[in-house]
């Protein structure tokens, strides 16, 4: 078992209004390692889906952020552009996701088509 604790991370995601309540006491449990930011579930529990420009939605994410900061856990975040993966490192996250297998996916095969299209 020591050696699984050593070598696992335990990283809830906060994605929920009760989540968000009570995240400091989350963030500084023995045992978690950081926190990750669904921003997508997090907006749609805040009652403004996909609204990532709500006053609401920026503070939110701040309040996980400052709270990883405060115990020194980690803190993930999901990003679906480049700009906003930029903007979440200089916020000061950890660690950013970018985008997911099905998009970049869908994104490399539209690409290909449309090149054989033009070859066409």
């Amino acid at each position: 078992m020591a050696i699984s604790n050593a070598e696992t991370m335990l990283i809830p995601q906060c994605e929920t209004a009760g989540c968000l309540r009570e995240i400091e006491e989350i963030a500084a449990l023995d045992g978690i390692d950081g926190i990750f930011v669904g921003p997508f579930d997090l907006s749609a529990a805040l009652g403004r889906p996909g609204d990532f420009g709500n006053p609401d939605q920026i503070a939110a994410i701040d309040r996980v952020l400052k709270a990883c900061q405060a115990v020194g856990k980690a803190s993930f975040i999901f990003s679906t552009t480049i700009d906003d993966a930029r903007q979440r490192y200089e916020q000061g996250f950890d660690s950013v996701a970018y985008s997911v297998d099905s998009v970049l996916l869908m994104d490399a095969v539209r690409g290909l088509v449309k090149q054989l299209g033009e070859a066409n």
